[in-house]
């Protein structure tokens, strides 16, 4: 954006120094002791590879911090944006002034007691408090010029370079590190779309959608229609209609109907030929009873 430093002075101020503490600005910044003693500790015991490869990170560390102060913060506005900004609320500054405090004066709690000049002025309570809690309680490492200057040199270097790349950048054009390795992230985005989201779309859109859901499930449950309309055919055909239709339901009519037909000749609704029809019907029943207690 640039020239944010007039607009958003607070931010300024409290962004600038927590990127020297990040960067371990030295002495005056709690990034520069923790970032010190890590160096200090590899190279004390021997660790080379770990002692260079910090070293490197602390350089581009520092280096890309200080590109994103001077390409936001210095020169003048490159964008609407950043011509009509202005300061954040208070509830944006209030934590970011605390943070800037600590992050200047915490690092004073732990100055390793061998530290030229200020080695002892300050109780190293915190490598006492940290030591207390360990089995064995760490020795304090003697002082060793070679970390401190390793440490000013990546620090300092590091900034100053920042600050030399990008003090004159007023577009994307001119930065000297846009190159496409960098630029585009050293393709780790273009690297997890083949590696990763492309597998993952073929498994879900071809694999599971095409072959299982619509292939395998739709084609099986599409069995089922066929299926079940021949066994509902079946059913009726040999079944339903000749059984249930024909034999008990018209069956039973028909069945209903003759009897009433051949019913309907005897009621003639004459009394005389009720009693006659009566008597005989007696007859023949006492007769059957007759004869069955006889026998």
């Amino acid at each position: 954006m640039g020239g944010l430093r007039k607009k958003m002075p607070i931010t300024f101020w409290t962004f600038l120094i927590g990127g020297f503490a990040l960067s371990g600005f030295p002495i005056i910044t709690a990034g520069f002791w923790s970032k010190d003693e890590i160096l200090a500790d590899a190279f004390g015991h021997g660790h080379m590879t770990i002692f260079i490869t910090l070293a490197v990170a602390a350089f581009l560390t520092a280096f890309y911090t200080m590109r994103q102060i001077t390409l936001t913060f210095l020169g003048e506005p490159r964008t609407e944006e950043a011509e009509h900004a202005h300061e954040t609320p208070w509830t944006m500054t209030a934590p970011l002034v605390v943070l800037s405090f600590f992050a200047v004066t915490y690092g004073w709690v732990g100055i390793p007691e061998h530290f030229p000049l200020f080695g002892g002025l300050v109780p190293n309570w915190f490598h006492e408090f940290v030591g207390g809690t360990l089995a064995e309680h760490p020795e304090a490492l003697e002082f060793n010029i070679v970390p401190l200057l390793t440490s000013l040199v990546v620090a300092l270097g590091g900034l100053f370079l920042g600050w030399l790349t990008y003090r004159n950048v007023t577009s994307v054009e001119q930065d000297k590190l846009q190159i496409p390795l960098l630029k585009n992230k050293y393709y780790f985005d273009e690297a997890y779309e083949i590696i990763f989201i492309k597998p993952l779309t073929w498994f879900s859109e071809v694999f599971v959608s095409k072959w299982m859901d619509k292939g395998l499930i739709d084609g099986i449950l599409h069995l089922f229609g066929p299926a079940t309309g021949g066994v509902g055919s079946a059913i009726r055909n040999y079944f339903d209609v000749p059984f249930i239709n024909q034999f008990i339901g018209d069956g039973s009519a028909d069945a209903t109907y003759w009897i009433g037909k051949n019913l309907r000749p005897i009621q003639t609704g004459r009394i005389q030929q009720y009693l006659f029809l009566s008597m005989v019907v007696l007859f023949v029943v006492g007769g059957l009873v007759y004869f069955l207690l006889l026998a």
